[in-house]
């Protein structure tokens, strides 16, 4: 419950904690510069070469268990067939994890999809593989949470696929149309309120909407 409701689907400020990471690892993915950087990213690091560098086969993010649902802090691996990063689950919108709705605090569900020992075990990690097969067309995205396959399909454009892939276009286009929805000022500085108790529904990682 704690960890739904702090660090991952159900915290107001999950996805904008991951805006920052999905930003460089969109930067990795393109194989292209970060132009326009907020408080979620660091222009030092990330505009040098040599502590950002943008054409590797392989890339490690690491960071500790504890923080791996909201991608906060994140383990990335990008175009190796093995790879072990942490997952930024809310932030990349892997909302499989979220189709129960909100967790109730009256009882533990027994079939639900959302369980903190499978997603941030000790020893959490998260692979993206980057891969070309003959079965699919263009270089397809999958991505790997503790040895399992993680189904795409909830995010934009991804298919029901059962080897998990989406094809690489399709999945940054769906992660740059989510950064464009991410109100990162209004998440993390806006005068918001969460309601009490059953009223807060969300399984987005966002609080409630900018008033208009």
């Amino acid at each position: 419950m704690t960890r739904r409701y702090d660090s991952s689907f159900g915290s107001p400020v999950a996805r904008a904690q991951g805006y920052g990471w999905i930003k460089e690892f969109i930067a990795r993915l393109t194989q292209t510069k970060i132009t326009d950087h907020n408080p979620a990213t660091n222009a030092t690091l990330d505009d040098d070469p040599i502590t950002f560098p943008l054409d590797h086969s392989l890339y490690v993010d690491a960071t500790h268990d504890a923080v791996v649902l909201n991608s906060q802090h994140f383990i990335l691996f990008s175009r190796a067939a093995i790879l072990i990063p942490d997952p930024v689950i809310t932030a990349l919108n892997l909302t499989n994890f979220a189709t129960s709705g909100p967790l109730p605090w009256t009882h533990i569900p027994r079939r639900r999809p959302f369980v903190v020992s499978n997603l941030a075990p000790f020893a959490t990690n998260v692979q993206f593989q980057l891969l070309e097969c003959t079965s699919a067309p263009g270089p397809q995205i999958r991505v790997i949470i503790n040895d399992g396959v993680v189904p795409l399909t909830g995010i934009k454009g991804c298919p029901e696929e059962p080897d998990g892939l989406c094809p690489l276009t399709t999945f940054i286009d769906a992660q740059k149309e989510l950064l464009a929805e991410t109100d990162w000022d209004w998440d993390c500085n806006g005068n918001w309120t969460v309601p009490e108790g059953s009223e807060w529904v969300t399984t987005t990682g966002s609080p409630p909407k900018r008033p208009n």
